[in-house]
């Protein structure tokens, strides 16, 4: 079952939308709502949660891409889906990771596409990481960690929710264990999940204000990685 956040102010694209999904044989769990702001309402206060966002752009008050912000800013893994009369706001829906950015009217192959991936990702067993520090064992979600740091044989787990866990091991071990579609190796002492990196500089990749070093030895094989991230979200 996925649970679909639709927000669309415009009553007839919203009954457009709902004969598609009604046509899809794929389980849905549908919530409407006409503003950013109810949405954001039920995320922020009432704890309410969503696998998949269908957000118009052009919303009274806040606009569908103001919510993804807010939206990504509490889930950066969150799926979010534009939907728009043009294309003008593409690099918003790209530097958002958006899931895919949809022409009004929303055709049916296009959304039943959607749905696919969205549950394929969403049923997907979660990955996770053992690790081991003075004889008591962890076990991390490999989706909340952000970068990894090593230094002395120590490793240091960067978690999504500020935390941080500490294992013994190398980096050269640990990578063949990380999902190696979205983890690679920036710097001799760092592993970035590219999923989290808000910014690619000159300097390294940004992960919000902190500055992760890509070394001139793994600069290509980083890029490369982060770019191809990118294109298959985008």
């Amino acid at each position: 079952m996925i649970r679909i956040a639709v927000c669309e102010d415009n009553k007839r694209d919203l009954t457009h939308l709902h004969q598609i999904l009604g046509q899809i044989e794929i389980p849905c769990d549908i919530t409407e709502y006409e503003t950013a702001e109810s949405m954001l309402n039920d995320l922020e206060m009432c704890g309410k949660s969503f696998d998949l966002f269908l957000l118009d752009i052009y919303l009274p008050g806040l606009s569908g891409v103001e919510a993804a912000q807010r939206i990504r800013a509490k889930s950066k893994s969150a799926l979010l889906v534009f939907l728009s009369t043009s294309e003008d706001f593409y690099r918003e829906a790209f530097d958002l990771y958006a899931f895919q950015y949809l022409i009004k009217p929303v055709q049916k192959d296009s959304l039943s596409e959607v749905l696919q991936k969205a549950a394929d990702i969403i049923n997907r067993p979660e990955e996770t990481l053992r690790i081991s520090f003075n004889g008591q064992d962890t076990i991390l979600r490999q989706s909340d960690i952000t970068y990894v740091s090593s230094s002395n044989h120590i490793l240091l787990f960067h978690m999504q929710d500020g935390t941080e866990h500490t294992s013994y091991g190398k980096l050269d071990e640990l990578q063949p264990q990380l999902a190696a579609n979205f983890f690679v190796r920036c710097h001799k002492s760092f592993i970035v999940n590219i999923r989290y990196v808000t910014k690619l500089t000159k300097n390294g990749f940004y992960i919000e204000d902190t500055l992760i070093p890509i070394s001139r030895n793994y600069a290509a094989g980083a890029k490369e990685g982060y770019k191809k991230l990118l294109f298959d979200i985008f």
